[in-house]
């Protein structure tokens, strides 16, 4: 009972920092929660509720306010069984792998395997290869994006260790708090590497901040959230744009007329178009950019394809940047190499034609949105989103939303942007995926540590008094064998 009531109220504070709502820390103590009901003698299925409490009730909050959100803005969503469903999802994930980590954990705390600052370590590490695993899932599981916020505190590390450093930092934050609770101690090493992120965060944010102040240009940008509208008539009438961004699949199937109708379009306002639409032999979720003169300068297939996706369009396997220009459609902005690459390849702004899947209050939307700052400080690179039906965003590349459009509303972004006028080569665009190499290790080093120590410790333990009584008797039955066996001295010698 103690377990599940601190599940389920670590769930509702663990929500408070899930998107839209925006109060990090929160994440910290919720998940600590967690990681302490698990330390109670409880069975495997009773843990399998408790992440599932858990993971339910941390989807009150988000819900909530996305609903608030949305009805402030008048905003509108269908609410039938497959909406909750699609709502609900991220929330059942979120249970599937934070309750494997915490599960695993707290049993090792409970054996004793791992304690002190080496569980606090070994929980943070464990976080992080789970989180990987979750690629394979229909969606998957960050917990960085509950850190969006803290864009001067946390965020600035993922330049060089990428996403994975803030949920790094939850993991780690959550594991040191749940440790000093139930150690009843005050975990010094923890808290100092805690703070020392910190700070290093901070000198991180000054040097870019002294490296970029001088080497920036800018940009006028437009972003089209076109909802029923057409969306070439809206874009028609932007004026003395750089570059302007339609939503994903806004143009539908890919045609003759359709091709020149976008043409014309980038003709009139004399900048360059990047626009979705759909291929037809073979299916692919496309999308183009056009230059002003009408040229097809660069084409980008989804290569991360989602949900129901699957069954309508292939594939795309290359990822390609036109200059300073690359496309990432939707869902690719979700995982970190599709962006990453682009950069690599020069890319200074992605432009991100994008179609959120309805759900109650938008909440896919936010979660989604929370993605793209984290995407912009990883590589330093510019990303300009427009969706078909709300929240389309123009962010710097140091994770500021310069502008951001409403839900549900048919709306032309039309904004401002800074972009790096070298492409970025930050440790993160250069090396990818370290971290999650260097937990895998960290990972293994610890319980091949965790495995010696329980066999030092076997070997070291007291052999009980009735065991030792048998071993005694044992080898005195065994030295006295011998000694019959082996022919006695002197007699030996008489009958010589």
């Amino acid at each position: 009972m103690k377990a599940l009531l601190l599940s389920v109220v670590g769930g509702l504070i663990f929500g408070a920092s899930v998107p839209p709502c925006k109060w990090s820390p929160m994440a910290y103590l919720g998940l600590a929660l967690l990681l302490i009901a698990n330390f109670e003698p409880i069975r495997w299925e009773q843990r399998t509720l408790c992440a599932i409490l858990w993971g339910l009730a941390a989807s009150v909050l988000p819900i909530a306010f996305s609903v608030r959100i949305a009805k402030i803005q008048g905003a509108t969503y269908p609410v039938d069984f497959g909406t909750c469903v699609v709502t609900l999802a991220p929330f059942f994930l979120l249970a599937l792998v934070v309750g494997i980590v915490a599960s695993v954990s707290g049993k090792l705390w409970q054996t004793g395997f791992w304690r002190g600052f080496g569980w606090i370590f070994g929980v943070s590490v464990l976080g992080i290869i789970a989180e990987r695993a979750s690629f394979v899932l229909p969606m998957p599981v960050q917990l960085a994006i509950t850190q969006t916020p803290l864009r001067f505190s946390v965020l600035p590390l993922t330049s060089i260790f990428g996403i994975w450093f803030a949920s790094w930092f939850v993991w780690f934050v959550a594991a040191l708090i749940a440790e000093m609770v139930a150690s009843v101690k005050v975990n010094w090493v923890g808290i100092g590497i805690a703070l020392l992120a910190i700070l290093a965060s901070q000198l991180v944010l000054m040097r870019a901040f002294g490296l970029h102040s001088d080497e920036s240009r800018t940009l006028k940008v437009a972003l089209v959230q076109n909802y029923t509208d057409n969306p070439l008539s809206m874009a028609a009438k932007v004026r003395n744009a750089d570059i302007i961004v339609l939503p994903e699949l806004a143009l539908g199937q890919e045609t003759e007329s359709m091709r020149q109708a976008l043409s014309e379009t980038a003709a009139k306002t004399g900048a360059l178009i990047v626009a979705g639409l759909a291929e037809s032999d073979p299916p692919y979720n496309a999308a183009v950019l056009v230059s002003p003169g009408g040229k097809e300068l660069l084409r980008h297939r989804k290569v991360h394809l989602f949900g129901a996706e699957r069954w309508h369009f292939r594939k795309g396997s290359e990822v390609k940047a036109h200059g300073e220009i690359g496309i990432a459609i939707c869902f690719d902005t979700v995982f970190p190499d599709v962006v990453r690459e682009l950069v690599r390849q020069g890319a200074k702004i992605i432009a991100v034609p994008n179609t959120d899947p309805p759900s109650i209050g938008y909440l896919l939307h936010h979660l989604h949105a929370a993605f793209l700052p984290i995407r912009a400080i990883e590589n330093e690179v510019a990303i300009l989103k427009a969706d078909l039906t709300g929240l389309s965003q123009a962010i710097e590349p140091d994770g500021d939303i310069v502008a951001e459009a409403p839900l549900g509303k048919p709306v032309v972004l039309e904004t401002k942007l800074k972009v790096i006028r070298e492409p970025a080569t930050t440790p993160f665009t250069r090396f990818g995926d370290w971290f999650v190499y260097f937990c895998a290790i960290m990972a293994a080093v610890l319980l091949i540590s965790g495995f010696a120590g329980r066999v030092r410790k076997n070997e070291s333990r007291p052999v009980p008094e009735e065991r030792a009584a048998v071993r005694d008797s044992q080898n005195f039955g065994q030295v006295a064998s011998k000694g019959d066996d082996e022919p006695d001295g002197n007699g030996g010698a008489q009958g010589n």
